[in-house]
């Protein structure tokens, strides 16, 4: 999309944008609820035991 000056120097630091956000984005969506579910379900069967 980058067709200007500079747009070669400036392809690296969009791409480290890019990959961050939709790695956060993973992890908010997808893999935290996961996690949580998981350590939940651990503590309810320490409980019952």
């Amino acid at each position: 999309l980058g067709i200007g000056e500079g747009a070669d120097a400036q392809a690296p630091l969009a791409r480290a944008v890019i990959g961050g956000l939709a790695a956060s984005t993973f992890v908010t969506l997808l893999l935290a609820p996961v996690v949580y579910a998981w350590v939940h379900s651990k503590r309810k069967e320490q409980a019952v035991s």
